[in-house]
C-alpha cells in the first residue's frame, strides 16, 4: 500500500488525512464541524480510532476550531 492523502473540506478550509502504515491528521477545521469529519471518514474507510496524531499547522480557528471534538472522537 502507498500513501494516500485525503483532503476533507471543513468549511472554509481542508484537513488532510494522510494513511500509509497509521493514520495523522492535519488540521481539524472550524468549529462545529465533528459531524460533518465523521461522514467523511466513513466516505474513504477509515475509522476515528485509526488516527494516531493530529497536528495543527497554525493557530488561526478555521484549523483549529473543532480540534478538541475530534481528539474525542480519535
Amino acid at each position: 500500500m502507498g500513501i494516500n492523502i485525503f483532503p476533507i473540506r471543513l468549511w472554509v478550509d481542508h484537513c488532510y488525512i494522510i494513511q500509509d502504515k497509521g493514520v495523522i491528521m492535519i488540521d481539524c477545521g472550524s468549529p462545529k464541524k465533528t459531524k460533518a469529519f465523521k461522514k467523511a471518514i466513513e466516505r474513504i474507510h477509515i475509522k476515528p480510532d485509526e488516527i494516531q496524531l493530529i497536528v495543527i499547522t497554525h493557530g488561526h480557528m478555521d484549523h483549529i476550531r473543532s480540534a478538541n471534538d475530534i481528539k474525542g472522537l480519535t
